[in-house]
């Protein structure tokens, strides 16, 4: 029987890498207990991951998926699905195990198997979000410019800022991320979506722990450091406690939320441009994930 390839088939654009496997090896005839066994999964993990991909291509069976996928009712009857699973070469006989090594052997096998089992879920999580907002691209831009916004601001009114590089740092990272992002939409570099707004929240914390790495060092024999920008005022020095102890001193005045409306005002505007000036002629469509 001659098999679909899963890279040519325009209904596989809508399932996950591990769904793209379980299909795969359905279409091979395999049953459910087989699919787990080659997947290393539990046949509850498979059943989840095809009630997905019912759900994704209007089916309601394993024989409708089938038929979906263009490969007839003759070729399934011709290869009939039967479980041929073999169980391990394990004896029936315990032998002379004492019972609690048997016992202790047990729950070695049910927290193995919870482990797989939670570290499966977590990923089938994460799959099922990453594959909503490729469908919905104007959910993803907002997650990724709110989660941008909220770290900036946290990092700046929260954290503070006490040296002026930091900020310079704060700077090109917006410019990059503005630059970059109109990149992947543009469909010029291939990306991931969750990891894209996970680093849409780490981009600001580099500049923070640049500065908190400059005060707990250099500043430690340079004396003070201040930063005077408009509505934002930080001061940062090291003094001597009356027992002789040693202490960061820092003062943050921010008197209006201009600084932080204008970082993300100039993010926005560098990633439109991006998106104007770096579209290739003819390529309208996005990169695949």
């Amino acid at each position: 029987m001659r098999h679909l390839s899963v890279s040519s088939n325009r209904f596989f654009t809508l399932l996950s890498r591990r769904e793209k496997d379980v299909v795969d090896l359905l279409l091979q005839g395999k049953s459910n207990k087989q699919i787990a066994l080659s997947l290393g999964i539990s046949e509850r993990t498979v059943e989840f991951h095809l009630n997905n991909i019912y759900a994704k291509l209007h089916v309601a069976s394993r024989v409708e998926l089938i038929l979906k996928l263009g490969e007839g009712k003759d070729s399934i009857l011709r290869n009939p699905v039967e479980s041929t699973v073999e169980i391990g070469n394990e004896s029936d006989d315990n032998g002379n195990q004492p019972a609690r090594m048997r016992a202790a052997q047990s729950w070695r096998k049910l927290f193995s198997l919870i482990r797989a089992e939670v570290a499966m879920t977590m990923k089938i999580s994460f799959e099922d979000i990453e594959n909503y907002l490729q469908r919905h691209l104007d959910i993803f831009i907002i997650a990724v410019f709110l989660t941008a916004s909220l770290t900036l601001r946290y990092v700046v009114f929260g954290i503070g800022l006490y040296f002026w590089a930091s900020y310079l740092l704060l700077e090109l990272l917006l410019l990059f991320a503005g630059v970059r992002f109109g990149e992947l939409l543009n469909g010029t570099w291939q990306f991931r979506r969750l990891p894209t707004i996970v680093f849409a929240g780490v981009l600001p914390l580099l500049a923070a722990g640049f500065d908190q790495l400059y005060l707990n060092t250099i500043l430690r024999y340079t004396g003070a450091t201040s930063v005077s920008l408009p509505y934002l005022c930080t001061i940062a020095e090291w003094l001597i406690s009356p027992d002789g102890t040693a202490y960061l001193s820092t003062q943050l005045n921010i008197t209006s939320d201009f600084f932080w409306f204008a970082a993300i005002a100039e993010m926005l505007v560098v990633f439109l441009l991006s998106r104007v000036f770096g579209k290739h002629p003819g390529n309208s469509n996005l990169a695949p994930a």
